[in-house]
């Protein structure tokens, strides 16, 4: 038996979906979940007969094409191009469709990489705390060696990520991958410098470790310029980025992708990495459905292969919840707690003044009819964000936030 499933830091989302459950009444500021009303899940369900119609051999009729599509197919995918032309649109990602794996969401992109790179007891998961939940649990559960960075402003710390490797390499272990979320980190929202950027990707470089860029908030950018991701200005093939369409689309599209054109050694030969992946990927899921990727291709021939004018309503509607949380916030919760306001994304991290426990969050649910995410939820270390509250506004009304907001503040008072 896999004795990390019994993690205490992998029983935090169950926490919080039962106290959900259990209090469905309750505003949640716990799930950072995309509006359903911009879905548009029958467009595009029927949108599957163009991408018929477009695409089905001349020699074949339509019948014929839909069964085909019922069939098993390539493990990398069928979209691949498209999926090229669209990174290459909104990203200014260079890429050949031959280093893209169209996968079951971001969630099995990550298993994939999990499992493909960490081989041996001395590799090591270098991940910024607190840092994204799924990813560094699937870590755990895999037995992979996960060690911390600190974070510091809107970025990783760069002098404390360079001193780990240091130390990592002196004891004999093997700095392999570090993960973050440049663009709108969950779970803290902070937006990574360019210059920051850079650093991260000449350190990859200078000790020989490949960087995971998880970027499915990435369209959602608020009263700022965009940066350019790490894969856009990755000039040693060090990153490997993990797109989704569960923001952009829908979550039950169940399709993300993989972005790997750089090379692996074993033995001291180099091996494609896309092509190592892949095998993986056959045996967890031998191919993504291959009637969604015809689903998800109608819609970006439909869209020019950029999805900036389909998310910008999307976009609109969060800045929009965002605002009206900054506005409350400083009304009701203000009196010197700490917070920053986020450039785009799905979150805000709040300060309080006083430690949260499980059954503190637990009051807060039951007294107060609110639900909020400590932030120590999403480190490894539990002494860490014992401080500090995520705060998602994706999929929240108006009065949803202004009530909830009220309410928390009120929590608060009462324990401060």
């Amino acid at each position: 038996m896999n004795n990390n499933l019994f993690d205490t830091y992998l029983e935090s989302m169950n926490f919080l979906n039962e106290i959900s459950v259990k209090h469905p009444s309750a505003i949640s500021f716990g799930s950072g979940r995309p509006n359903e009303e911009f879905f548009n899940v029958e467009e595009v369900v029927l949108g599957i007969k163009d991408f018929v119609k477009k695409n089905k051999p001349r020699n074949m009729d339509e019948n014929a094409y839909f069964n085909y599509l019922g069939q098993y197919n390539f493990t990398k995918g069928i979209i691949n191009e498209y999926i090229a032309k669209l990174v290459y649109n909104d990203e200014g990602i260079t890429i050949d469709s031959e280093d893209i794996i169209i996968t079951d969401g971001a969630q099995e992109a990550m298993a994939i990489v999990i499992n493909s790179l960490f081989s041996s007891k001395k590799d090591v998961l270098m991940v910024s705390e607190p840092s994204y939940i799924g990813f560094i649990g699937y870590a755990k559960i895999a037995g992979v060696n996960v060690c911390t960075i600190k974070r510091k402003n809107q970025s990783i710390d760069m002098d404390d990520l360079e001193d780990t490797v240091i130390n990592l390499i002196k004891q004999g272990k093997k700095p392999k991958v570090l993960y973050e979320v440049p663009d709108f980190h969950n779970p803290t929202g902070s937006y990574m410098p360019l210059s920051e950027r850079k650093k991260i990707i000449e350190l990859a470089e200078k000790y020989d470790f490949y960087i995971v860029e998880d970027n499915p908030y990435g369209y959602y950018i608020y009263d700022t310029e965009k940066i350019p991701t790490l894969k856009a200005i990755d000039k040693y093939k060090r990153v490997i980025h993990i797109g989704s369409f569960s923001k952009t689309i829908f979550p039950s599209m169940r399709l993300g992708y993989l972005l790997a054109d750089g090379k692996i050694k074993h033995n001291n030969v180099s091996y494609s990495l896309s092509e190592m992946l892949k095998k993986v990927k056959s045996f967890i899921t031998v191919n993504s459905s291959v009637i969604l990727q015809a689903m998800l291709g109608a819609v970006l021939e439909k869209e020019n292969y950029s999805l900036k004018a389909l998310c910008k309503p999307k976009v609109e509607s969060c800045m929009k919840n965002r605002n009206i949380l900054i506005d409350t916030i400083g009304r009701c919760i203000g009196h010197g707690l700490n917070w920053q306001k986020p450039l785009g994304g799905f979150f805000m991290s709040l300060d309080i003044p006083f430690s949260l426990t499980d059954s503190l969050i637990l009051e807060c649910v039951e007294k107060y009819s609110v639900i909020v995410c400590p932030m120590y939820m999403f480190c490894i270390n539990k002494s860490q964000g014992t401080n500090q509250i995520r705060i998602a506004f994706s999929n929240l009304t108006e009065k949803q936030i202004e009530d909830g907001l009220e309410r928390l503040a009120k929590f608060i008072r009462s324990k401060s």
